[in-house]
């Protein structure tokens, strides 16, 4: 008889709402503090992340800046050379346009000399 007792008792306190009421109370609070506790550990870990990616990424500015300087100085570089070689070429040209200009026109007069 006891056990059937204990049984009606469980069956009667399921079928009371108060009993419902109370567990379903803690089981909200529980779940409430465990997602409380899962927010705080996540803000937390992304907050890490943040840093880590703040970081990161200060370095991959810095290393750009360096690395983009060090472009821009061997760009200039090499573009002086370049001008450089293009003055000596025009340079170059001009002499020898001036040389055959001379030599053609003192050609055309010798020619126009002889023919008079």
């Amino acid at each position: 008889m006891q056990t059937w007792n204990g049984n009606k008792a469980v069956i009667d306190m399921t079928n009371d709402d108060g009993v419902i009421m109370i567990v379903t109370e803690r089981f909200e609070r529980r779940l409430a503090e465990e997602n409380s506790q899962l927010r705080v550990e996540v803000s937390t870990e992304l907050g890490k992340i943040r840093t880590e990616m703040a970081t990161g990424f200060g370095q991959v500015r810095t290393e750009m800046g360096t690395e983009f300087g060090k472009a821009r100085k061997e760009m200039a570089e090499g573009f002086g050379l370049l001008r450089v070689e293009m003055i000596e070429r025009n340079y170059d040209l001009l002499k020898w346009i001036l040389i055959f200009g001379v030599t053609q026109t003192a050609a055309i007069v010798g020619l126009v000399r002889l023919w008079r």
